[in-house]
């Protein structure tokens, strides 16, 4: 028997209580039907085409769930069925004697190693999510993962009982822990129930600001959020598709439009080159965003020989020297594991250089379409890296209370976001933030 926990804190004036606050669970148990929309088979994955139809096929069993436990349905038994099938057949993927890798065929012989840690992982939480219920879960959060109950303690005692103008956030390792395959990212039921809940109870206007492109592949490829709930906006914020379904762009010049679907173009065909087909099936692989291209030259594993990616780094280089031989409408940036090719958009007034698009720039073009007022109703900014500090200090420049929620153990980044927010918070895995906005929303 399945069940759904709701659990109620705003009847609860009294100061905020970690343990007390799964002693307040109402259990709504209905009789679970066996029936699954999306049944998912056991199945024998040797390739990566596989793994990645089994993916999606999670993803179209996953979402309607969500809809179901946001509507206070109980969920089918056979959905968590179907969640332990496509869990059992993540885990019996041959794994190498030698190298203690999974591997699967790229296609005929040609093998890459995989590492499906977030896969497994993030399917063993639903399942545990689904089976006890989710005052349970946040105890079985908290038993691995370091501070957990003190973090979450004090971050729901930080924001509590705020009402939030805008709700603006990143994905990948902000909400979302980090895949090593952005393809197999799907979001899990836990964190689309917690996310989703925050944003239709405390927000006027959730968003969430991806560098990803927007779809084929992106983020609303692998988000099972309901519809009409949040902001979904790719390339840093040049392209967003609003809560009603429209979709916006950020102008650009049909010259760079030129040039950067030349860059897609040498791209596409570089890929197809058996000496470095092998990075479009690892980490980000080949994006295609509006603006800018990524693609990926190490995952999260480190799977690809170092002087391999650093070569592969050069010759990515050299073909943006080809197609902008003076440099003046791309910026390249490397992240480590991911090549960036930017285009540029205008001189800096205060440095007087050629400067890219940020996730600055793409909140103000997004509030700007959107109309978003300046209320006087405090904004919650959530990131990860710095590449979502420029979404902090132009949210800093366009309201006036202004709260940041980081997750990141880099000292460093730390000081940053308390310097330009001083209503900030730090916390070290994407789960703890996931409860701590779960909670508030209840």
């Amino acid at each position: 028997m399945l069940s759904v926990f709701v659990v109620n804190l705003r009847s609860n004036s009294a100061p905020f209580s970690f343990s007390r606050l799964l002693m307040h669970t109402t259990i709504v148990n209905e009789r679970s039907l066996r029936t699954c929309n999306f049944p998912i088979t056991l199945q024998d994955i040797r390739t990566l085409k596989e793994l990645y139809r089994l993916k999606a096929e999670t993803r179209d069993l996953r979402k309607p769930i969500v809809r179901n436990i946001m509507k206070q349905r109980v969920v089918g038994k056979g959905c968590l069925e179907s969640l332990k099938n496509a869990l059992y057949s993540l885990e019996t993927i041959y794994i190498d004697d030698y190298t203690g890798q999974r591997l699967l065929r790229i296609d005929g012989m040609k093998q890459i190693e995989v590492d499906l840690t977030y896969e497994i992982r993030e399917l063993q939480k639903d399942i545990y999510y689904l089976e006890y219920g989710e005052d349970r879960f946040i105890e079985y959060l908290a038993k691995f993962i370091p501070g957990f109950t003190d973090y979450v303690t004090e971050g729901v005692e930080m924001l509590r009982g705020k009402s939030f103008n805008a709700f603006i956030t990143d994905r990948d390792g902000t909400t979302n822990n980090y895949c090593g395959r952005y393809r197999s990212s799907i979001q899990p039921i836990y964190n689309s129930v917690f996310l989703s809940r925050f944003a239709k109870n405390c927000c006027r206007y959730p968003m969430i600001v991806t560098s990803a492109p927007l779809k084929d592949f992106g983020i609303l490829n692998v988000s099972i959020n309901p519809e009409h709930i949040f902001v979904y906006a790719g390339s840093k914020g040049r392209e967003f598709i609003d809560i009603d379904g429209q979709f916006h762009s950020f102008p650009i010049e049909p010259g760079k439009q030129e040039l950067i679907r030349l860059l897609n173009e040498r791209m596409q065909l570089l890929l197809l080159d058996p000496s470095f087909e092998k990075f479009n099936f690892i980490g980000s692989a080949l994006q295609m965003k509006f603006g800018q291209t990524t693609i990926a030259r190490q995952d999260i594993t480190r799977s690809v020989n170092e002087a391999e990616s650093a070569a592969f780094l050069e010759k990515i280089k050299g073909i943006v020297r080809d197609i902008d031989p003076e440099g003046k409408n791309f910026r390249i940036e490397d992240t480590g594991l991911d090549i960036e090719i930017i285009l540029t958009i205008d001189v800096d007034p205060k440095t007087g250089m050629i400067r890219d698009f940020d996730k600055g720039d793409g909140l103000e073009f997004i509030c700007r379409k959107m109309n978003i007022d300046h209320t006087g109703e405090p904004v919650l900014v959530c990131g990860d890296t710095s590449s979502d500090i420029p979404m902090l200090k132009k949210a800093m420049e366009m309201y006036d209370d202004v709260w940041a929620i980081f997750v990141t153990r880099d000292e460093k980044l730390m000081q940053r976001v308390r310097e330009i927010c001083p209503k900030s918070y730090m916390v070290p895995y994407p789960d703890i933030l996931l409860t701590i906005l779960g909670l508030l929303s209840l």
